[in-house]
């Protein structure tokens, strides 16, 4: 989704054909391409990729979808696992900070989730996300489980949207910590859906606990760690510790 009126679908299969096939490592940029074409051919290689390139869209924020700039990046370096360790280098040196006090943003709110919410409360979680958030493009990718989870506990059958944003937001000068994902998480639980857990977490512990599955980790601790030398997926996830 570019906009809350522009919603592209995409919609894959295998082929025997021979065709001429786009190459999204070069000086294309794939998530534009969704836009400006109507039919695209890649390798089952560059299909299952096609986005790490550019992380998604995210590599704009290190000017790699300038033009100029592109040409001299070396191709090598134009992969996800670059651009996470540009983000890493630049939280130690501090150079978006310095760029936000010259630009005078007030504060800056990192915004990195998935979230799993039921489809028929996709529309009034795009509505509010639009509204309170504002975050562009958004990743929309519906998926339905045939097995219960009780550490992630999706109903089998049901269809679910995996909405995915990446990048962040301007928030007042002094808000508390995570402000904008303590705001994500209370509605994507209150429209039944969960997130994944491989970003940051500020869930309190009893919610956490109800939502992923708190019992029957427990039981297997209480089993295989009596001790407790290991730390519980809440101690992982929200605490980082």
């Amino acid at each position: 989704m570019v906009a809350p009126t522009g919603i592209y679908l995409t919609l894959a299969h295998f082929t025997d054909e021979e065709q001429v096939t786009s190459d999204y490592t070069g000086q294309q940029i794939y998530f534009r391409s969704i836009a400006e074409r109507e039919t695209d051919a890649l390798t089952m290689h560059d299909y299952l990729w096609r986005w790490d390139t550019d992380w998604f869209w995210c590599s704009g924020a290190f000017g790699a979808q300038n033009r100029w700039l592109r040409r001299i990046w070396p191709r090598r370096w134009r992969r996800s696992d670059v651009f996470h360790r540009l983000v890493s280098y630049d939280e130690k040196i501090g150079l978006s900070r310095l760029l936000d006090r010259i630009k005078k943003v007030p504060g800056r709110e990192r915004v990195i989730q998935d979230v799993e919410v039921p489809v028929h409360t996709l529309p009034e979680f795009l509505q509010w996300f639009d509204d309170e958030v504002g975050m562009r493009p958004v990743w929309l990718c519906p998926l339905r489980t045939t097995r219960s989870w009780p550490v992630y506990p999706l109903t089998p059958g049901d269809t679910y949207v995996n909405v995915g944003f990446w990048g962040t937001v301007e928030v007042p000068a002094g808000s508390p910590d995570g402000m904008v994902n303590r705001r994500i998480e209370q509605k994507v639980h209150q429209l039944g859906g969960h997130k994944s857990l491989y970003s940051e977490a500020f869930y309190d512990q009893e919610t956490f606990e109800a939502m992923y599955g708190g019992q029957q980790l427990d039981a297997v601790r209480r089993r295989y760690d009596p001790e407790g030398r290991l730390s519980t997926l809440y101690e992982k996830a929200v605490r980082n510790s």
